[in-house]
């Protein structure tokens, strides 16, 4: 019989192999990783192969003793895989939904992208990563995923050419893989971005854009693929993220200075 663990581990390659069948799988992937983009790629894939629609997910001690919530009686835990120890281990998380709230319970702090914070996003990015900022803030994130990509691949080559056998780009050349995985990693990290901001990414890709993800079509392709997406986009949304947040309390403080009474 069949332990825990191993049954996760099939779910997990079974999840991955069907998100490449097509594009509407794939890119509901990539808007669940969007909404997620705190966790690694392979707890994303495991979050969204048992809880699709999840949007914030913790722990029952986080959601008990730093949010302040209850799990709601009769929720079940969405398993991950725990690979940080000497040993894997199965370890769970609740979905926001799960939860219930008490008298000074916390929401979740899951940030809102506006027009109005465009520019200073902008300019946040552009420091972050050292790019010049382009003429509009969809063709500026492609630009930095072209340049993370880039990043990713020469820091991981290595592995990832360990982990392409059975797949269809097997067969490539180093210069044709690399080519394939970077074209399939700026789309999808673009994508990944976009959806979280709002900013209808399917008004800036075709469907077309997304053929070099379907060579990916092995849970080892799919992952090697899945952790370059998953940590690009990260590094992003965490940036923006961040940006956003210290815009809004600006804008609050600026609003009570205006109108603290005069003596």
């Amino acid at each position: 019989m069949p332990s825990k663990l191993q049954i996760y581990r099939e779910m997990a390659d079974q999840t991955a192999s069907e998100l490449v069948l097509s594009h509407q799988k794939w890119t509901s992937f990539l808007q669940a990783m969007a909404r997620l983009y705190k966790y690694p790629y392979h707890e994303q894939l495991m979050i969204y192969a048992q809880r699709p629609d999840a949007t914030a997910c913790a722990s029952y001690e986080i959601w008990n003793n730093q949010m302040r919530r209850y799990v709601q009686r009769g929720r079940r835990g969405i398993a991950l895989i725990d690979t940080t120890g000497n040993n894997p281990e199965i370890k769970y998380v609740f979905d926001v939904s799960d939860t219930g709230v008490r008298p000074n319970s916390r929401t979740p702090y899951l940030f809102q992208f506006r027009l109005e914070h465009e520019q200073t996003v902008t300019d946040a990015l552009a420091d972050r990563f050292g790019i010049g900022p382009g003429n509009n803030l969809p063709d500026f994130i492609e630009e930095i995923a072209n340049w993370l990509a880039d990043d990713y691949w020469a820091e991981n080559k290595e592995d990832i050419l360990r982990n392409i056998d059975g797949s269809y780009i097997s067969d490539y050349d180093e210069e044709n893989i690399r080519y394939a995985f970077h074209e399939a990693a700026v789309v999808s990290t673009t994508y990944t971005i976009l959806s979280r901001c709002g900013l209808n990414p399917d008004e800036h890709f075709e469907h077309l854009d997304f053929m070099p993800v379907f060579d990916f079509n092995t849970p080892q392709t799919v992952g090697a693929l899945g952790a370059a997406i998953s940590q690009s986009s990260e590094a992003v949304l965490r940036q923006i993220e961040i940006t956003v947040k210290n815009y809004e309390r600006q804008k609050l403080s600026e609003r009570s200075q205006n109108y603290e009474p005069s003596e």
